[in-house]
């Protein structure tokens, strides 16, 4: 069984998509929404979360694991898989994994771009991790990175305002730096943005 976990429902579009390629599996999803956005808590906060995350999917039967968050890839996944995980195995469980968004987003992004210059959008902790900017230049130092945190979407999407004219308005407030910068790819680095995707392209 493969457990996806998010902070709240903005996951769900991740686990569409996987669902898609991968019908033969059975899934677990679960939410934080309880303690939802985790875009404003401290990474040692998301990490203690995530790790909770992590014990109750695997105790229900899953194997993997995938963060469909992209606030907990940036600040707990390198952490869980580097010390939780070896722990884990060491005691038997060596088919256990978890793993993250940020890297697989990054490899698509990379190539994508012909200008060389990618704009990132996303949570305040996302962006403030730096998690983007450093998987990015590893796969090529020539890009130029225009983050942006955009802290009020989460909260308008979690409470299903993100339709509102006053959520439009922040979004554009937001994007304005990103266009004038003259980008040519942006990524959206937070699970719940898709729900705004409609928005997001007819401003850029």
């Amino acid at each position: 069984m493969i457990g996806i976990f998010d902070s709240g429902y903005g996951g769900l579009t991740i686990f569409k998509e996987i669902e898609k390629l991968l019908p033969e599996y059975d899934y677990m999803y679960l939410g934080d929404s309880a303690r939802a956005p985790y875009g404003g808590l401290t990474k040692n906060t998301v990490t203690r979360f995530s790790k909770e995350a992590v014990d109750f999917l695997f105790k229900k039967g899953c194997s993997l694991i995938i963060f469909a968050c992209y606030s907990a890839s940036a600040l707990a996944l390198r952490e869980i898989q580097q010390e939780y995980l070896s722990t884990i195995r060491k005691h038997g469980n060596k088919t256990r994994n978890v793993l993250g968004v940020i890297r697989p987003v990054v490899e698509y992004a990379a190539t994508r771009s012909k200008k060389h210059k990618i704009g990132v959008v996303g949570t305040q902790a996302t962006i403030a991790s730096g998690a983007f900017e450093i998987e990015l230049k590893q796969r090529n130092p020539k890009l130029r990175i225009i983050t942006q945190a955009c802290p009020l979407l989460v909260p308008f999407i979690e409470e299903h305002s993100h339709t509102t004219p006053e959520a439009r308005a922040m979004l554009k407030k937001y994007l304005a730096p990103l266009k004038r910068s003259g980008i040519d790819t942006l990524v959206l680095g937070c699970t719940h943005y898709p729900h705004m995707l409609a928005d997001f392209k007819r401003e850029m």
